[in-house]
């Protein structure tokens, strides 16, 4: 284990803190150097294959089906279960990615906003004028069926809101999570 003071303002040790807690997780690198000729390499090498065979084609699926609801991807995945998307194509407000968020909870649907990536220390950036503010992450870890749930969803939620377009300022208008 490791002990390690920190003397400094309270945001620098709540940063450090979070930085810090993604440095420790997992075994140490002699631990499973050890741990190695303990393991089957052809059952490791199988598992992996059909890992890879099965994120591989919850993947594909996830991309196929958005970009058929007009979600652009521009990278494909190679090494996670996550996909990163523009919906600056989506009708208005719904290429915002906090309204994208919204509107997905309402219809049992989780997502993670973009702007939930931005760089912005100390919170001195206006959430609003981010980067990432018509981006969103979606995760093919969850079973298919999940995923074909989803899709259906964000779909139907799509063609309501090509029918309905309203300004941000309309949408911020009514009850939503912008009056938190």
């Amino acid at each position: 284990f490791r002990v390690c003071w920190i003397v400094a303002p309270k945001d620098i040790v709540s940063m450090l803190g979070s930085a810090g807690s993604y440095l420790d997780g997992g075994a140490n690198a002699p631990l499973q150097r050890l741990a190695l000729p303990l393991m089957d390499m052809d059952f490791i090498r199988r598992d992996t294959w059909a890992l890879q065979n099965h994120f591989r084609k919850k993947r594909d699926y996830l991309l196929v089906e958005l970009e058929k609801i007009g979600i652009r991807v521009q990278w494909k995945p190679t090494a996670t279960f996550y996909i990163w998307a523009d919906i600056s194509g989506l009708p208005s407000p719904l290429n915002d990615c906090l309204v994208f968020l919204e509107e997905c909870v309402k219809n049992k649907v989780v997502i993670v906003p973009g702007v939930f990536f931005d760089i912005n220390p100390r919170g001195l950036k206006n959430v609003y004028k981010s980067s990432c503010i018509s981006n969103i992450r979606f995760s093919y870890g969850p079973p298919m069926q999940n995923l074909i749930f989803g899709v259906e969803q964000i779909g139907k939620m799509v063609a309501y809101w090509k029918l309905n377009q309203e300004s941000m300022e309309e949408y911020k208008s009514r009850q939503s999570i912008f009056d938190v």
